[in-house]
């Protein structure tokens, strides 16, 4: 594109050429100009010269092009009527903006288009009234002219020298704010130096600093036009692409990610298990691992330091990779908005004594929740820089060294680390503190609605991942943490806001890394998210929208809630709290709450709803393939919630079975709200032991909650995400689990308080340590098992509907024992040198139950055994104790 001729003088300055000004405070912003209020855009600028606009401006007899400078009168232009964007441009109907297809086009004039872009645009109907006035959004001919592939941020030259690249197309200038090149914290620094950039082609604009400026601190200073509050500014923001930060995100950091002194004193090169079907997953947070740890020093609590510790959660790790676990999955570890990252607040309280259903604690940490240390962190600020607050230095390098660290350490013993991202949304947009993009490019990278107003459906500002230079920041971020930190897996939070051409994308960069040149193979790394399909994107494209039928085929997994809702009862929604399932006594011990919203009301359809709960568990231990035949339908043809398919993948890394996650109640809290009141503590501990043996023998991806094996409780919230240490911190000395802690956070649960209240103080809630440990011993067995036999990790969907059966589900349904699975596996491929056969037995009844087969008249079967002579679960024939599971073995050498 032709340069813009009001950045052309910018062209012959020289870094020599430096200014010294008094100190500037981050993200302020300077109005230019007086202008009118803010308009709806309801308008598109389409391709070089056409505008499109919604058919009620089409009867307008002079529709005029208004162009305006930050100062100076305005341009106007007549535009001429087309036709419908469906005629004029018949390829629109492939693009994101499909539902513009009856917009009108208006084309106008064919010259000075290039400067248009740094000016205010309007459509006015004619001259001659201000009535239907309205802005026109960029996004359309910002992606067709201006996108570019190059490398954004901060990259060094040959000779060491930083070289700063922004995409900028719509400003009318671009500086870098140096502080103190002297590499000097910019709280000590009393001086800085402004360096205009210099225009290139596409929006770019560019300038190569001194290498003095290595670890020295900067901003970005914008002159743009922002749509949001309609006025021309000068912004003060960060990096979008930044590597490295200040303390609290204030200024971003020129670093040389090659430098030696940002690794570990061993960095060696990652190679993860060779197929995702391989993997076990555990989900926690950084703060929660630590925060309680005894054996842990104080400075090093909640910290990536931690996991280097000598401490009991490292331990407790080690011995689960040993069992078979393989890779931990952290929740937000970029840079996030809402922590702060040095004296955060502390609440005041008197820990309860004995169980609880107070209110002082919850009352105490809402006081300061804002303030204080603790959030899950989705709430992004920069994508592609480690969180501050996890360091025990937030200012500068240190926790770009202190990330890496923990990563080897996890490596050490044996697990690769997944990163949970947050591309769906930032924390703020337009002009606010905490906007970061807005500010760069204002209106480009969020999705916005048909008035032109940024949408919210994901929480926070959704951004636009279908637009080129978003989907540009995703891939080259991602890029970064795997190969600049060695991250093996990324799990996509509302993966569903993101196109399947967005993962594509970010599947073949990741493709490109190798062991030799990269110290990570690539083509390993797992890609999974939350396929739920709903938002801004699903609501406009939902052909393209990244959900659980479209990532079907793309060997990229969603979570399955088939299998999640089945074997806990109800859903995510908190009404279904008291809803049970699979594993705590739907039909066959019901609970006959008041609260149950999802429950039928006789025992038949009680029954029923189980048979179908039990039929898409064990569609889900089957992978959830579509074509998976159970019962003499496939799995797309059966129903979830009513509607199929419940099955909808095609091969098993698709599919991640889970029973629970950090979102809504843990898993105890599940039990708790379901089984009926008096339900004993240890008959608590089988029904979520049942839980997790359909998730760690299923074929798929298994994934675990942290907790979950030592009967994690959070107290009843639903929704932890800012309550405090007191209710999410991990005890690593299996003496407390968590429950009767006081009320659940206010702000997430008061309407609950009811519910939870009087079960707060009952001791059936709380187990004891001898129960804790009990069952983190036989999780411990259940891993063992998974990683034993190659049969319960079937690599294809071909494999698995030769080989897996379920025997009951084969007899007709008035003859099967309600709540039982018989899952048998059949080694046709003689993929399991010790096995030809295995079996699995799950018993949601409250008593024992004993299961006849034809294929269990075979006298070789025995209780599963593992390679330490182990037999985790002696089994009397084939009798299964109520809540209880049994794995049997037909040995190799019988019967091949």
């Amino acid at each position: 594109m032709p340069i813009k001729k009001a950045l052309v003088f910018l062209m012959g300055l020289s870094l020599l050429a430096l200014s010294w000004h008094p100190p500037l405070q981050a993200a302020s912003q300077v109005p230019s100009a007086q202008v009118p209020a803010p308009r709806p855009a309801e308008g598109l600028w389409w391709d070089r010269y056409r505008l499109i606009l919604p058919p009620h401006y089409a009867s307008s007899t002079a529709p005029t092009l208004i162009l305006r400078q930050a100062e100076g009168k305005p341009e106007h232009y007549t535009l001429l009527p087309e036709g419908p964007l469906a005629s004029v441009d018949p390829d629109a109907q492939a693009t994101p903006y499909s539902q513009y297809l009856s917009f009108r086009v208006l084309k106008g004039p064919q010259t000075r288009h290039a400067d248009w872009l740094e000016k205010r645009i309007q459509y006015a109907p004619s001259l001659k009234t201000t009535q239907g006035v309205t802005g026109i959004q960029l996004a359309p001919v910002l992606d067709r002219y201006f996108a570019t592939e190059q490398p954004l941020g901060v990259q060094y030259t040959a000779d060491q020298r930083p070289q700063l690249t922004v995409w900028a197309p719509t400003a009318k200038a671009v500086r870098v704010i140096v502080k103190d090149a002297q590499g000097k914290a910019p709280a000590k620094a009393t001086q800085f130096i402004t360096v205009p950039l210099t225009p290139q082609a596409n929006g770019l604009w560019q300038v190569t600093g001194p290498r003095q400026w290595n670890r020295a601190y900067y901003q970005l200073e914008v002159e743009v036009y922002q749509p949001q509050t309609d006025r021309f500014g000068t912004y003060r923001t960060t990096d979008p692409y930044a590597v490295s930060l200040s303390t609290n995100s204030q200024w971003s950091q020129f670093v040389n990610l090659d430098d030696a002194n940002l690794f570990p004193s061993t960095w060696s090169a990652v190679q993860p298990p060779a197929a995702p079907e391989d993997w076990v997953i555990y989900e926690l947070h950084v703060r929660d691992f630590s925060h309680k740890d005894p054996q842990v020093p104080q400075a090093h609590r909640g910290k990536f330091t931690a996991f280097q510790q000598a401490g009991r959660g490292r331990q407790h790790l080690k011995t689960l990779a040993e069992k078979g676990l393989t890779h931990v999955h952290l929740l937000p570890v970029f840079d996030i908005a809402t922590l702060p990252e040095v004296n955060p607040l502390i609440p005041d309280f008197t820990p309860p004594q004995g169980l609880s259903n107070q209110a002082d604690p919850q009352a105490s940490i809402g006081q300061v929740r804002h303030q204080d240390a603790f959030n899950w962190g989705y709430d992004p600020l920069h994508y592609g820089v480690p969180e501050g607050s996890y360091s025990t230095q937030p200012e500068g390098v240190t926790r770009l060294r202190e990330f890496r660290e923990m990563v080897q350490s996890l490596q050490d013993i044996g697990l690769g680390v997944v990163m949970d991202v947050v591309y769906n949304h930032t924390h703020a947009s337009g002009d606010a503190a905490q906007s970061v993009l807005d500010k760069i490019v204002p209106g480009y990278y969020y999705r916005l609605d048909p008035k032109g107003q940024v949408q919210h459906t994901s929480c926070c500002p959704d951004t636009a991942s279908e637009r080129a230079m978003m989907e540009h920041l995703m891939v080259q971020t991602l890029v970064r943490w795997a190969k600049a930190y060695h991250v093996s897996g990324f799990r996509f939070d509302l993966m569903g806001h993101h196109t399947r051409e967005n993962l594509a994308a970010v599947r073949n960069a990741l493709d490109q890394l190798t062991l030799a040149k990269d110290g990570i193979d690539g083509k390993r790394i797992y890609l999974y998210g939350e396929g739920w399909r709903f938002g801004s994107l699903n609501a406009i494209a939902p052909a393209q929208a990244m959900h659980q039928a479209n990532a079907s085929g793309s060997g990229i997994g969603t979570f399955n809630d088939r299998m999640r809702d089945s074997l806990r009862g109800g859903n995510f929604d908190h009404a279904t709290r008291s809803d049970q399932g699979f594993i705590n006594g739907l039909f066959l011990q019901p609970n006959h709450s008041p609260w149950n919203s999802d429950t039928p009301a006789t025992p038949e359809a009680q029954k029923a709803q189980l048979e179908q709960y039990t039929q898409l568990i064990r569609l889900s231990m089957a992978g959830n393939l579509q074509h998976y035949v159970l019962s003499g339908q496939t799995g797309q043809q059966w129903a979830y919630r009513g509607n199929p398919p419940a099955g909808y993948t095609r091969d098993p890394q698709e599919n991640i079975n889970y029973v629970s996650a950090h979102d809504n109640y843990s898993l105890w809290d599940q039990i708790a709200a379901k089984a009926p009141v008096k339900t004993p503590a240890w008959v608590r501990a089988n029904m979520q032991r049942l839980g997790l043996s359909a998730v760690l023998l299923g074929q798929g991806v298994p994934f675990l909650h942290a907790g979950s094996e030592i009967l994690r409780s959070k107290s009843g919230d639903g929704d932890s995400y800012d309550s405090g240490d007191w209710f999410n911190a991990l005890d690593w000395t299996y003496q407390d689990n968590g429950w009767g802690k006081g009320l659940p956070a206010a702000w997430r649960n008061e309407k609950e308080w009811p519910f939870w209240s009087p079960l707060l103080i009952q001791p059936q809630f709380k187990p004891d340590s001898a129960l804790i440990q009990q069952h983190l011993s036989e999780v411990q067995h259940l891993l063992q098992i998974r990683k034993a036999s190659p049969l319960f990790r079937l690599r294809t969907a071909e494999a698995i509907q030769q080989q897996v059966r379920f025997l009951n589900a084969e007899q007709p349904e008035a003859q099967r024992t309600p709540g039982l699975i018989a899952m048998h596996i059949q080694d046709l491929t003689h993929q399991d040198p010790q096995r030809n056969a295995v079996l699995v037995l799950l018993n949601a009844n409250p008593g024992p139950v004993r299961f006849e087969h034809p294929a269990l008249q075979n006298p070789n079967w025995r209780a599963f055994t593992l390679p330490q002579g182990e037999q985790p679960y002696p089994a009397i024939a084939q009798i299964v104790p109520g809540y209880g599971i049994a794995v049997l073995e037909i040995p190799d050498k019988q019967n091949r």
